[in-house]
């Protein structure tokens, strides 16, 4: 389900893509460092995304170095460490965990049964470190996955589902940002989940798999439901950039220019894709049809 909330590069100058790449590579050698190689391939654009904003927020004492890696032996990428960056490995860790959880229990997957497994020995310290997160990852992936069996169609309870369990994860403590952060997951989380569920639609509808779309998708024409879709995406997006509105970032630093940069354009970018591979498939069927 994460893969969406990525920076828009050609609107970034290279010292700012660089500082994103610290980031990303950073939260790559905690994972490692962490948790291992299997840490390692949990890697995500979203959780940087926390990673990046908890540390504009807080402003903690960063280390930056550089260092190569197995799958970059060659030249040596950028990395940041701090007290954020290591906890969106924990948060990491813990969202795959009940992922690959979920979809065992769902789909009798043994990949993802597998894939648990070789994370559930790191759980109980991630739960002892942060259990407000991790108690509420479990429940409302179980309240999300209760709805999606009964074949819900109501947008607003699944979108909650999967912005209450990111607005937790955002939420890092307890303190006068703790609403404001909570507020721009729930937003971050919904539009994921919606972007999920359009990239998946036809993919859902072959394999007869649940999606959320579907209903509206047998409601509209094609124009109307690109249309909605739209909308939807833009309501949740909405709820998240007014939030950010509300955080002291400085919008000039490298981290303020990669969140903008992240919540105005770049999470938009894999939409224009998956967008224009749906319009090019139904030119080409008129195409046969005609």
């Amino acid at each position: 389900m994460f893969g969406y909330v990525t920076i828009y590069r050609k609107d970034l100058p290279p010292e700012v893509i660089d500082r994103y790449q610290a980031y990303y590579c950073g939260l790559c050698e905690a994972l490692g460092r962490r948790y291992g190689a299997a840490g390692r391939m949990t890697l995500s654009f979203d959780i940087t995304f926390a990673a990046v904003l908890l540390s504009a927020l807080y402003d903690p004492e960063t280390v930056y170095s550089t260092g190569r890696c197995a799958p970059h032996p060659l030249k040596p990428r950028p990395r940041a460490a701090n007290q954020y960056v290591d906890y969106a490995a924990d948060m990491s860790i813990a969202l795959a965990y009940y992922n690959f959880l979920d979809d065992w229990q769902d789909e009798h997957r043994r990949g993802s049964l597998r894939s648990a497994r070789r994370l559930e020995q790191h759980l109980p310290g991630i739960r002892r470190a942060h259990p407000a997160q991790c108690e509420a990852i479990r429940a409302r992936l179980d309240a999300l996955t209760a709805l999606e069996a009964a074949g819900s169609d109501d947008l607003d309870a699944l979108c909650g589902c999967f912005g209450a369990l990111l607005g937790a994860v955002f939420r890092y403590q307890n303190d006068m940002w703790a609403p404001v952060l909570d507020r721009l997951g729930r937003g971050l989380g919904g539009f994921i989940y919606l972007m999920d569920a359009y990239d998946d639609l036809e993919k859902d509808a072959k394999n007869g798999s649940f999606n959320a779309l579907a209903a509206l998708r047998t409601r509209l024409d094609d124009e109307a439901f690109e249309t909605r879709c739209h909308e939807l995406l833009t309501q949740q997006m909405g709820i998240c950039a007014e939030a950010f509105g509300l955080l002291p970032v400085l919008k000039d630093s490298p981290e303020g220019q990669l969140l903008y940069n992240t919540i105005y354009s770049g999470v938009w970018c894999k939409y224009t894709l998956i967008k224009a591979r749906r319009e090019d498939k139904r030119r080409e069927a008129e195409k046969r049809h005609a």
